[in-house]
């Protein structure tokens, strides 16, 4: 599903180079590191400590190889200033485990600790406090099998100003949940607490009881302050938040996940880095800072926001350079008081021509904010994983390697020349999908393929297809879904980093259950050839890129995509409408689209039809939310519908060089944006160029090529 389309802020911003900044010890993530997420558990409760005094706290279960653990640290009740510190015994501490203390606030921030022989060393520095731990992961070394890597995802507040009384639960459905999610990044933040009180955040699925016995942040009246948790999600991606106390109002920014190795193809692994980048923040304005010693590969960057010398009540931002949008900026990694210094760890998705910069803001007060380095995290391909027994039924027949796709190939037409439309017609009902006389064998039941070579054929499957081997091809049946889903899934699905080569063929891809959940193809790496699909959020979805904007190699040929389900509340995006798209490319290279027939309308029968017209969505979306996006060939297809048919906008990745576009037929049946006004071609933002001149691309009705205007076919920003 298409994520939020939002335009690019203008961000007048001076740089803070990364040679203005200043070394810190590093932190407890290693070279290389992947988590294993926990329930939360509570380590030590309610204990005092006196002025330099420490304290050895064994932790229980650990896996092996575990370097250090993840931890959620609070104080509270100080007598004066103080440094915590949670460290191995007998070792020296690092920055992402010093925890800064001041009387009269609870603090509570995440530390990364080191462990030696199973234990943990809580050290004071200052005045007496009462300090609480709470266990949330295990760092291991990437050399391990399995394991989690982070997901980073575009930063937005998914629950915004909620009422939670005392003793309250609620449960909070995460959107874009990714295959194989184990755990969210939530920065948790209060305000309007009637009493003091302590929030807890667990897995939806967790037991309430053993939830409450722990805690992520402590409110106190007339104080506003946020914390960053990293907590397992359920099989559905959902969370539930405790109250204790009087009543408060929660808000929950998303900024990333953790998933199962080799579930994702851009996920990575943290490493440990380090160095201070300091700025000043005016009132209402954006700072870009520069990140020192950035690995090639990084998404992200682990990072602790500190702020201090705030004139005013604040909330301070941080979104990846180059991707400043109003989602992310309503989000906040810190909530600056005057007179106080504030500490919040943030993963923040990073951005610039150099893949090193992030943008900070201040809302409302001029503010001194530090950016301390605790990681980054790095793409690198998982050990491989152990063998999966194939499941009993469909049985798999040996057969021959399917052809691989062909190359994107390179433009033959020169600049200016229309490429030809294809030989034998429209896709319609008798060229695409199962072909007429096909007996096919009912089979209830999902089907997970882990054997490479697989054929399956001749099925009516009641059930997800999801491919985790290469070589595999899925021919004359029809896949169906085995439910409404509870996260966003396709009917087929190639994300897994072990599949390759898919070949899906004369397949119909209808769910038996529409909802905001289920779509036609995900993935990467595969062949969709005279598909018919319907019913569906989105057709085909091109995503989870290989080495952060490599190859993904997928030909869609021939199919067609209509009569798509629409849902005036998706949970995906805010509880706003679904987003539909026939084709969205999220990211990548080698991408081949030619002779399709798009049609962007919504169905009649499946969805919930709440729509202001049937005309919504787009046929072809380009929004490179995953990766950069070139070599790209788009010829010979016919779209139609849409609020625009075909949508091209950049993103944190900058300039795109999309490749060819050319020789597409497009219909006049676009949304009408108000006196006649309909895009056929938008191009939403500056710095987009094609192989050849979009003026290649005709009216379907015959009456000539697509020229730039109102009226014309081609519409550049709005």
């Amino acid at each position: 599903m298409p994520s939020a389309r939002p335009t690019a802020l203008a961000v007048k911003s001076a740089v803070v180079p990364s040679s203005q900044t200043s070394v810190e010890t590093p932190s407890a993530l290693g070279s290389g590191s992947v988590l294993t997420t926990t329930d939360p558990v509570r380590l030590l409760g309610r204990t005092v400590m006196a002025p330099g005094t420490t304290r050895t706290i064994a932790v229980p279960g650990l896996p092996s190889g575990t370097l250090s653990v993840v931890l959620n640290l609070t104080a509270v009740d100080a007598a004066g200033p103080s440094t915590l510190t949670a460290c191995a015994p007998g070792a020296s501490c690092s920055v992402a485990s010093a925890v800064p203390v001041v009387p009269g606030y609870p603090t509570a921030r995440q530390v990364v600790a080191p462990v030696a022989n199973g234990s943990i060393t809580l050290r004071n520095s200052g005045s007496e406090v009462s300090v609480f731990l709470d266990l949330t992961a295990f760092v291991r070394p990437a050399s391990i099998e399995g394991g989690e890597v982070y997901l980073p995802t575009p930063q937005r507040r998914v629950l915004s100003w909620n009422l939670l009384g005392a003793r309250a639960t609620t449960v909070l459905q995460l959107p874009d949940v990714p295959e194989g999610a184990t755990a969210a990044v939530l920065d948790v933040g209060y305000s309007s607490a009637t009493d003091r009180s302590y929030v807890a955040v667990c897995p939806a699925d967790q037991a309430s009881a053993a939830c409450a016995r722990t805690s992520v942040i402590n409110p106190v009246p007339a104080l506003n302050h946020s914390n960053s948790v990293v907590v397992p999600v359920d099989a559905a991606g959902r969370v539930q938040l405790y109250n204790n106390a009087g009543s408060l109002r929660l808000n929950v920014d998303l900024q990333g996940w953790y998933v199962e190795r080799g579930m994702t193809d851009v996920g990575g692994q943290l490493v440990a880095a380090s160095g201070a980048v300091p700025t000043r923040l005016a009132p209402g304005a954006n700072r870009t800072v520069t990140l020192p010693s950035v690995p090639a590969g990084t998404s992200s960057a682990v990072v602790i926001v500190k702020a201090t010398a705030t004139a005013g009540s604040t909330g301070v931002w941080a979104c990846p350079t180059a991707a400043v949008v109003p989602q992310c900026t309503a989000a906040s990694v810190s909530n600056p008081y005057p007179g106080r210094i504030t500490e919040n760890v943030a993963y923040v998705e990073l951005g610039g021509p150099n893949g090193n910069q992030l943008t900070l803001g201040s809302t409302l007060a001029s503010v001194d904010v530090t950016v301390s380095v605790l990681g980054y995290a790095v793409h690198a391909p998982a050990p491989a994983p152990a063998p999966v027994p194939e499941p009993p039924a469909p049985t798999p027949t040996a057969a021959p390697q399917p052809p691989a796709p062909s190359a994107s190939p390179s433009p033959t037409a020169g600049a200016g020349t229309p490429v030809a439309p294809p030989a034998g017609g429209k896709p319609g009902a008798s060229t695409t999908g199962v072909p007429a006389g096909v007996n096919l064998t009912r089979h209830d039941g999902d089907i997970v393929v882990t054997q490479a070579g697989t054929v399956i054929e001749n099925m009516d499957v009641h059930g997800f297809i999801t491919v985790r081997a290469p070589n595999v091809t899925i021919r004359r049946s029809v896949v169906r879904g085995s439910g409404p889903g509870t996260t966003n899934i396709g009917l087929v699905n190639c994300n897994h980093s072990a599949c390759s080569n898919l070949l899906v063929e004369d397949v119909t891809l209808v769910p038996k259950q529409p909802s905001v959940w289920l779509n036609g193809i995900f993935g990467h790496d595969y062949t969709a050839r005279r598909v018919n699909t319907y019913h569906v959020v989105d057709g085909f979805q091109i995503h989870n890129v290989r080495n952060n904007g490599g190859p993904v190699n997928v030909v869609i040929e021939n199919s067609w995509c209509h009569d798509m389900s629409y849902f005036h509340s998706d949970p995906n995006h805010s509880n706003g409408p679904t987003h539909n798209d026939c084709i969205q490319i999220q990211g990548g290279t080698d991408i081949r689209i030619t002779g399709n027939n798009l049609e962007s309308f919504m169905s009649t029968k499946a969805g919930d039809q709440n729509y202001d017209a049937r005309n919504r969505g787009s046929a072809l979306m380009v929004t490179p939310n995953a990766a950069a996006v070139s070599r790209v060939n788009v010829t010979g297809n016919w779209l139609d519908g849409g609020y625009a048919s075909a949508y091209f906008s950049t993103s944190k990745f900058g300039a795109m060089r999309f490749g060819t576009f050319s020789g597409n037929m497009f219909g006049r049946n676009q949304f009408d944006h108000g006196r006649g006004s309909r895009y056929q071609i938008r191009i939403a933002n500056d710095g987009i160029t094609f192989d050849n001149p979009l003026t290649t691309n005709m009216w379907a009705d015959g009456s000539g090529y697509l020229a730039e205007g109102r009226d014309a076919g081609i519409r550049f920003g709005s």
